[in-house]
């Protein structure tokens, strides 16, 4: 009775394993079949195998949790009546037994998901055969998958009973004896699901994240069938040959890196249409359909003087935007395509040509007047800056020349002798320079004028003496001849 209750012990800790692992871990394997005990084993040759107590269909049971490597572990029940021949008349017949089962279709020796699944299995139960009876079990079976998850089983073992007594004459009911079976196999449940997301862990690629179950239990944000792992832009649906990444314009340049990603364009301007071919993209072309140049952005322009063709008013002739594309060769002011007389300095009031020389009389009289007002520009000591007490000379000096449009003048400054003569030279070239400069500000046209500085080379009056060095500190506006 103690090694009964030892027995039955042991048999419901692996029970509580085997559901455990039915439960948690791996699929299971459900049998049904026939079984038939051979009682006579181990008797005298000549009663071997005469009785196989084959019992009807659908009397043996079981079911096997997998537990990974190849093993699994389970349960079989099988009733019936069986007797030992000649010696016994039938009996009830109960044997329940928890096993351990090495399949070779464990991925190692043969592929899991072979059709052809033998195994090895080892394990102890119960017997009753008059009276109840502990067994120490091992044998062989093959499982033979038609489907992945339906197939046949065919399977013999050896149920050992410690001190049980074989010989016909004892007429024991507790021989050691032989146990065949077959049948059918299904493979029902799920393993491991970690994700929760129905597809085991066995079979899916992304067991810690949800998924789907067409892509192998992984996620796929965008829905665009490239899963996330796999996808280089998994929040936004795209294309399979773009690594899941969208092509809106379809040129073959995913929108990252495409400048335009709506408008179609070639990979060497970044995605971006060029009509016209010129080179610049057409969302920074000003003339998109015709080919241009970067310097007119993009536009014609046939003199290459930077105005494009439609704002030139010459466009055959290279010129300036100051006028408007057109070109001022002697730079009067008027256009050379309005200047009679192009490559002369002239006046606008006689078509761009010279006006003709002042009577003398009148010459002297204007040069007069130049004088006068220039003996009267004065500057800060020391610089070229004009003093504003000054700029109403200077005023008179512009209304002349804007009165006798066709003058050229020269603008002379002089020093005294104290300094340097290098100093003085250049403080004379600044204050003649800012004169001239003056005039131009306020409409004298620079092509008329010239600034030169003389130094103290230049004395009208003794320098030994103050008022010879004031006189000489000067500067003087030329009608030049």
């Amino acid at each position: 009775m103690k090694q009964l209750n030892t027995l039955l012990t042991v048999v419901l800790m692996l029970c509580m394993v085997a559901a455990r692992a039915q439960n948690k871990e791996n699929p299971v394997l459900l049998g049904i079949g026939t079984h038939g005990p051979n009682m006579t084993f181990g008797d005298d040759k000549k009663n071997y195998y005469k009785n196989w107590n084959i019992t009807p269909a659908l009397s043996q049971l079981k079911m096997f949790g997998y537990m990974g490597r190849g093993l699994s572990l389970g349960w079989q029940l099988s009733l019936g009546t069986a007797k030992r021949f000649d010696s016994t008349d039938s009996k009830f017949f109960l044997q329940w037994g928890v096993d351990l089962k090495y399949s070779f279709a464990n991925g190692y020796i043969l592929k899991e998901k072979s059709w052809f699944d033998p195994y090895f299995l080892v394990g102890g139960g119960l017997n009753k055969w008059g009276n109840v009876r502990g067994s120490i079990n091992f044998g062989a079976g093959l499982n033979l998958w038609v489907v992945k998850n339906f197939g046949f089983f065919v399977q013999t073992q050896y149920d050992y009973m410690p001190h049980g007594k074989i010989a016909p004459h004892a007429n024991d009911p507790r021989p050691s004896f032989m146990h065949h079976s077959f049948g059918i196999m299904a493979r029902v449940g799920r393993g491991k699901d970690t994700d929760h997301d129905g597809v085991p862990d066995t079979e899916d690629e992304c067991p810690t994240v949800p998924g789907k179950k067409e892509l192998r239990g992984c996620p796929d944000t965008d829905g665009d069938g490239i899963v996330d792992k796999d996808d280089k832009c998994p929040t936004v649906a795209g294309l399979l040959q773009y690594m899941g990444c969208p092509d809106t314009d379809g040129d073959g340049i995913t929108d990252a890196d495409d400048a335009c990603p709506t408008q179609a364009g070639p990979a060497s301007s970044k995605g971006c249409p060029d009509k016209d071919g010129d080179g610049i993209v057409d969302n920074q072309d000003d003339c998109p359909t015709v080919a241009g140049m970067a310097s007119a952005q993009g536009c014609p322009d046939r003199d290459g003087d930077g105005v494009k063709d439609a704002d030139d008013k010459c466009p055959d002739d290279k010129g300036t935007a100051a006028n408007g594309g057109c070109p001022d060769a002697d730079g009067d002011g008027i256009l050379d395509k309005d200047d009679k007389c192009p490559n002369v300095y002239g006046l606008a009031s006689n078509n761009g040509c010279p006006q003709a020389a002042l009577p003398a009389e009148k010459k002297a009289e204007v040069q007069e007047k130049l004088a006068v007002s220039a003996k009267n520009i004065l500057f800060e000591t020391g610089s070229d800056v004009i003093k504003k007490a000054s700029y109403k000379e200077l005023d008179s000096v512009v209304s002349i020349l804007r009165q006798y449009e066709f003058l050229k003048v020269s603008i002379d400054g002089h020093t005294d002798n104290v300094g340097s003569d290098r100093t003085n030279l250049d403080l004379s070239a600044k204050r003649a320079t800012a004169v001239m400069n003056y005039l131009i500000e306020h409409g004298v046209s620079g092509g008329r004028l010239t600034a030169t500085g003389y130094g103290p080379y230049r004395p009208v009056q003794d320098n030994n003496t103050a008022a010879g060095r004031a006189a000489n500190r000067r500067v003087e506006i030329n009608i030049k001849e």
